[in-house]
């Protein structure tokens, strides 16, 4: 008996570990595909979705390995860790709302008033008031199967829209572990709006600072400075060139005003880097050994706008003000999304589709 019990435990344990060897696998490949991303392109949502699937692969791992060790207090160990982790995040989620209203206030008391600054007050109202109302029409007013079919249509938009700004979030704190080596031929500086139409907002020395930051090392390490490329044309409201105001104001911050250059046509990223990269041709440098500086939160669109124009360069992000970062990622995560708006409708078109048919089918509708 003893024998045959231990054999049926081998076999037991033998037809547990096949989970987990294909856990394992995919875990790995998860991983390795997450480095070679990472290696071609630090800047992309890719890295944030291979990212959060190693997590949750290793996570689902590592359960299974201690249910299989079976060692008591091992288990303790992982399943304490696991609701350590879990409460702050069961938290944030409950209080999101209040946290959102919170932050508008915040933004509406030191910023203008203007739609990209009202993103949170939006979504935090969305959040306290217009779903719990619509949940409640939905459960007193309308029908089991219009329920269903508003669950089928409005669940899968929200999932999705949650899947890829999760990868945005988490690709963010990718990159904030890149440091560029200091071997670079220049720097473009990103342009952004003037204050009073002729000074430089505190945003945008923030942007020429990192990359003044960055030349001072660079120089005192190797005793090469880069070239500086400060990039921004002049808008309506503007009295000079941002490019022209940036340089000045560089050149008063320890700029070598031998190592300058301007390019002051531009009006969108795209421009910045398209009139930059010619500016860089006519004085022959190496483009593929370069930068560009702007803010922390605008470096994924930045860097798919230097790609786009034959640049295959990486970006130093400067910090955002603390209360300003949840409207500016959530503007640069509808920016991100828009700009693949034709991937993303083929995408929630095809989601959107599986769920129709899916609820059509299981409520026996038409049959």
């Amino acid at each position: 008996m003893i024998i045959g019990g231990m054999a049926e435990m081998t076999m037991i344990n033998g037809v547990a570990s096949v989970p987990l060897i294909l856990l394992l696998i995919l875990t790995v490949t998860c991983i390795t595909a997450l480095v070679l991303s990472m290696r071609q392109n630090k800047f992309r949502l890719l890295n944030g979705v291979l990212a959060n699937f190693s997590v949750i692969l290793l996570g689902i791992t590592l359960m299974f390995l201690v249910e299989l060790m079976d060692i008591q207090w091992l288990r303790v160990i992982f399943y304490v860790g696991v609701i350590l982790i879990l409460i702050p995040l069961a938290i944030l989620y409950s209080l999101l709302g209040v946290l959102l209203l919170w932050n508008a206030w915040t933004v509406w008391r030191r910023e203008s008033h203007t739609l990209g600054n009202m993103l949170t007050l939006l979504l935090g109202i969305l959040i306290i008031v217009i779903l719990p109302i619509v949940r409640s029409i939905d459960s007193r007013l309308l029908s089991n199967q219009a329920v269903g079919l508003y669950v089928t249509l409005v669940e899968p938009v929200i999932l999705y829209l949650a899947f890829w700004f999760l990868a945005f979030i988490t690709s963010f704190i990718l990159t904030r572990l890149y440091r560029p080596k200091y071997n670079q031929e220049y720097i473009i500086v990103l342009g952004a709006g003037l204050l009073n139409g002729k000074e430089v907002s505190p945003l945008l020395a923030s942007r020429i600072q990192i990359a003044l930051d960055f030349a001072n090392k660079q120089q005192s390490k190797t005793g090469h400075y880069p070239w500086l490329i400060f990039s921004g044309g002049q808008g309506g409201d503007e009295e000079l060139p941002e490019g022209v105001a940036m340089a000045d104001y560089a050149n008063h911050h320890g700029a070598q005003t031998s190592r300058v250059l301007i390019e002051d046509q531009s009006k969108t990223t795209y421009e910045n880097m398209l009139f930059s990269k010619k500016i860089l041709q006519s004085h022959g440098l190496n483009l593929a050994q370069g930068l560009f500086a702007t803010s922390d939160y605008h470096t994924f669109r930045a860097a798919g706008y230097a790609r786009l124009v034959g640049l295959q360069i990486d970006g130093l992000g400067a910090k955002t003000s603390r209360f300003f970062i949840p409207n500016a990622f959530i503007r640069e995560y509808i920016a991100l999304l828009a700009n693949h708006k034709v991937f993303h409708a083929i995408c929630l078109s095809i989601i959107l589709l599986i769920s129709i048919v899916s609820f059509i089918v299981g409520n026996g509708i038409f049959f």
